[in-house]
């Protein structure tokens, strides 16, 4: 096997890397690659190549499956294998009918758009922590925090834009006068963390994953009578962990959106 994995050949805001063994490149990839594995290491800009390339995916595979609906009839007969189409259509049922649960149907029309790509966007990211030499863009909290930010100022535009910026403030002061002043400094606490938690939680889940991954990788490698096929449970285990940590990024948006649009007490 090489001695180089692709994280070797992506140039750092530090220095080039000189040759490795393979062990090396993984210890680089689990450390090196993140801050919150090494908080002292070297800021490397590898998150944001493979975000690019992420996002390269991402709109070739929409060109691919736009194709399939430029003709009324052959859109609605459902295709009887994988596909890019069926991808799409899997997950995007599978949101749509979690929004509208959970705000209705007119504001799951309306905000699906940004969920649908977030899920995609994050999903896909998620899968490269599954390919050998590579870690997924979603292990860096300065993509996570790009991600969640974006969610952060959303929700809040379009409360204010459902409700007025009187009466959304309102909303922050809980509903006796009394007590405004604590529920004041309480929600903004809170309306605060919500975009560090979505970025930290997404974080820590994919990083626990790819070095799990990375681990009993090395180790089938190295080590002697270990089956090359021992790290296969894990990759089927970090599938799962890249669709659940969508899901749940993607369920805790439409709740902050549902919560922001909502004119009850959504608080």
């Amino acid at each position: 096997m090489a001695d180089y994995t692709l994280l070797d050949l992506i140039p750092s805001f530090a220095h080039h890397e000189h040759a490795t063994t393979h062990a090396d490149s993984w210890n680089q990839v689990l450390g090196g690659f993140h801050p919150m594995l090494n908080p002292g290491g070297h800021i490397h800009m590898s998150h944001v190549v493979l975000s690019l390339l992420v996002l390269v995916i991402c709109v070739v595979m929409a060109l691919m499956a736009r194709k399939k609906y430029q003709s009324k009839d052959e859109a609605l007969i459902p295709e009887g294998k994988l596909s890019v189409r069926n991808f799409f259509e899997t997950i995007f049922d599978g949101l749509y009918g979690m929004m509208e649960n959970m705000m209705g149907a007119k504001h799951a029309r309306q905000f699906f758009p940004l969920i649908a790509a977030l899920a995609v966007y994050i999903f896909v990211s998620n899968l490269f922590g599954l390919i050998p030499g590579l870690a997924p863009p979603t292990q860096n909290l300065n993509t996570n925090l790009a991600c969640s930010i974006v969610v952060f100022v959303f929700y809040n535009y379009v409360g204010i834009r459902e409700h007025g910026l009187v009466n959304y403030l309102k909303h922050f002061l809980g509903p006796l006068m009394l007590i405004a002043p604590l529920m004041l400094v309480i929600e903004l606490i809170g309306h605060s963390f919500r975009p560090v938690s979505l970025a930290v939680r997404l974080g820590g889940n994919m990083t626990g994953d790819h070095t799990v991954l990375g681990v009993f990788g090395t180790l089938a490698e190295m080590a002697v009578g270990v089956p090359i096929l021992l790290p296969i449970p894990f990759l089927f285990l970090g599938l799962l962990v890249s669709i659940i940590q969508a899901l749940v990024f993607c369920l805790l948006s439409s709740s902050y959106i549902a919560m922001a649009v909502a004119h009850d007490d959504h608080h």
